[in-house]
């Protein structure tokens, strides 16, 4: 008979062990089916293998200018080097997806793209994982029906990476990790995540070199401003001092001070702008990028997932506590008055 585990409000441990050891047998012996089941599983299953690559994003490059630059200050921001995207979201983009999964990567000897690669998917609904499938069948029932059958399976594709991409990220340092995680093939998530660093970089490279065509689009067209704006106040001071050969009164020297000062401003804005827009067309042209690299794309060691060690210890306490649970509740009339 089961003796009452709290009574009176007061919890009683002799009880409550020994309710534990009544039901251990029961508890051992679904423990032991689940551990065969969860064993044969683990050695049958494909496995499943992870790589990764860890790179900073906070690196800028000082930008020399000319000796009239403190003067001036950067032009409204206009400053090269720095990584002006989000990983993160770059990472869930359509351009992105879309260009990893078409690439041509060597899957079993053979060259395919990731769309091909993973075809035989779209229709299978041999999962174990119930919410797994409900998930699966629920996308492909949802699917717009105008798209054509290759448009499905490239959307398929771009979830089902989306799905195996890892992304963590230290906002402090500014210090990026991507994991990838496929089955079967361990040399495929390092492909995989090689092609995620230089899609990262191309894009940071690509978005350096618009940025540098504007600023020197803004910058040409300052400059032809600035240049005029120069040569106005160069022709108001030779009209000047052709009008007025000698200052013999305080106005006209005060007139020449203005005009001067107008030519000593626009002169120092001339050539810092030529400056900046020296700068801007070497930009344009660069192809570094403000990611620098720590750890190349490696194939991790050790397979994905839970260990062996993990399954046995994990599948106890979920067996100990349903059972144990369970059992309470058939009995609680008698454990708790």
């Amino acid at each position: 008979m089961n003796k009452p585990i709290i009574e009176n409000d007061y919890f009683n441990f002799d009880n409550f062990f020994y309710f534990i050891s009544k039901n251990l047998k029961r508890i051992l012996r679904f423990y032991f089916y689940g551990l065969v089941l969860f064993t044969i599983y683990f050695f049958l299953k494909t496995p499943e293998y992870s790589s990764k690559v860890s790179f900073y994003t906070n690196y800028i490059e000082v930008t020399q200018s000319s000796f009239l630059s403190p003067l001036l200050g950067d032009l409204s921001g206009l400053q090269s080097g720095g990584l002006n995207f989000s990983i993160a979201n770059y990472l869930d983009s359509e351009k992105f997806l879309e260009d990893i999964v078409k690439k041509q990567y060597n899957i079993d000897e053979q060259e395919q793209t990731l769309v091909d690669y993973w075809v035989d998917n779209y229709n299978n609904f041999l999962v174990l994982n119930p919410i797994s499938l409900i998930r699966k069948i629920n996308k492909n029932l949802m699917f717009n029906r105008n798209l054509s059958h290759e448009e499905k399976m490239l959307e398929f594709s771009k979830t089902i990476l989306r799905n195996k991409i890892s992304h963590s990220e230290d906002r402090k340092s500014a210090f990026n990790t991507i994991t990838v995680t496929t089955r079967k093939y361990p040399s495929l998530s390092k492909d995989i995540i090689s092609e995620i660093y230089k899609s990262v970089i191309s894009y940071s490279n690509e978005v350096t070199n618009v940025k540098a065509v504007e600023k020197r689009r803004f910058i040409e067209e300052r400059l032809i401003t600035v240049k005029s704006d120069l040569e106005n106040s160069e022709n108001g001071m030779l009209n000047f001092m052709e009008n007025n050969k000698s200052l013999n009164s305080p106005n006209l020297v005060l007139q020449r001070g203005r005009i001067q000062r107008d030519i000593t401003l626009y002169n120092q804005l001339y050539l810092s702008l030529s400056d900046k827009l020296e700068i801007a067309k070497i930009d344009e042209k660069d192809n570094t990028s403000s990611v620098f690299l720590l750890d190349f794309p490696i194939t991790n060691s050790y397979k994905s997932g839970f260990s062996l060690l993990e399954i046995i210890v994990y599948l106890f306490i979920l067996c100990f506590t349903l059972i144990l649970g369970w059992g309470m509740y058939k009995n609680k009339n008698n454990l708790f008055l």
